[in-house]
């Protein structure tokens, strides 16, 4: 194993190096502040209020408690309400010479409600350092829902790393990292990219391979993963998503641990794909459906052998930076002996963005 390229102290207050464009004074938010000598700092965030209803279970903050329905721990069962503003988020970029740029943000999903860290990174032509996503998921795919999750199937995570990426060719960019493992600190991940935009869209490929230690197991995890996004007519967007390997449930949005990963000493194979199609019927009104399909080639008694969810969202924006949002989410979750459990949601929002 190499030394750590990311100090403990460091990685939970990470910088994170990723290529980015200079902000040109034109674009600059009103909340820019010139600090001299080339540096500028712009404030950015999001207030969201949710108010929730679930049917069958109470799913909590998103619909990640799906993966957990019918389980003797898991969350109960019955009608529930809650309203919340834990996705409210705030952050600042900071712009300097040379083309140095900077990232920290923040929401508050964190325990009981507190601040957590999402992204803290700086960028210098093309090399990361620091905590975002990882590079085996594509930003690009992840899906328009009122639902902070969205789709269970997707890869889905935030890690400190050092990336390097490479866009000196036409229309194709490359990406390589090296990422703190996000089961085990003292381990790394290890992926590769390259993505191909066109016209109407972009393709692109990722691989990961993991080396790491799961409640006291040796667990050597990869995965691939396929994603694309299509613009095929005017107001249209089409996001699709295929991931298969071993021993990488917990990378996904569903978050599958434990049995979902090593059973007997041997990784656990999964396949997943999520498909979104969303339409602007209107200059103020998207609607959007997003389907996930998640299954366990292996799975025990009453771990969890399959998850799919639907998602159907709409998004009405007021003025400029207010959106009134509404969803309904339905979500299945089916065991290793074939007892199934459902679940319903019905997700509205209001957001404010600044």
């Amino acid at each position: 194993m190499p030394p750590r390229l990311i100090p403990r102290a460091f990685a939970f207050g990470t910088l994170f190096l990723f290529a980015h464009p200079a902000v040109s004074e034109e674009s600059r938010s009103p909340l820019t502040l010139d600090m001299g000598g080339g540096v500028s700092v712009t404030l950015y965030g999001y207030i969201k209020a949710d108010f929730i209803w679930d049917d069958g279970y109470d799913l909590g903050r998103t619909t990640s408690g799906i993966k957990s329905i019918g389980l003797p721990n898991g969350p109960e069962a019955g009608d529930f309400d809650r309203q919340q503003l834990n996705e409210t988020r705030i952050g600042f970029d900071v712009v300097g010479p040379n083309d140095v740029f900077a990232r920290f943000e923040g929401d508050f999903y964190g325990a009981d409600n507190d601040l957590r860290l999402r992204h803290a990174y700086v960028s210098w032509h093309g090399l990361m350092i620091g905590q975002n996503w990882t590079n085996f998921m594509s930003v690009k795919n992840l899906a328009p829902t009122v639902d902070f999750q969205g789709a269970g199937a997707l890869p889905f995570a935030r890690t400190p790393q050092v990336r390097y990426t490479y866009d000196g060719i036409s229309d194709v960019i490359l990406s390589a990292s090296v990422e703190e493992d996000i089961a085990n600190s003292d381990d790394y991940a290890y992926t590769l990219a390259i993505r191909y935009g066109f016209d109407l869209g972009m393709v692109r490929a990722s691989g990961l391979w993991r080396d790491t230690v799961i409640a006291g197991g040796a667990l050597e995890g990869w995965g691939v993963n396929l994603a694309t996004v299509l613009t095929p007519w005017s107001g249209g967007k089409l996001q699709a998503n295929v991931t298969t390997g071993e021993g990488i449930s917990d990378i996904l949005a569903a978050g599958l641990t434990g049995d979902a990963l090593l059973i007997n000493g041997s990784a656990v194979g999964v396949n997943a794909a999520a498909l979104s199609l969303s339409h602007d019927v209107t200059d103020r009104l998207m609607l959007a459906a997003t389907a996930s399909w998640l299954k366990q080639d292996e799975a025990n008694g009453a771990d969890t052998e399959e998850l799919t969810g639907l998602h159907l969202s709409a998004f009405y924006t007021v003025f400029r930076n207010t959106t009134l949002m509404a969803e309904y989410y339905t979500g299945t979750r089916q065991q290793g002996d074939g007892i199934s459990f459902d679940a319903d949601r019905v997700q509205l929002a209001v957001k404010y963005a600044f």
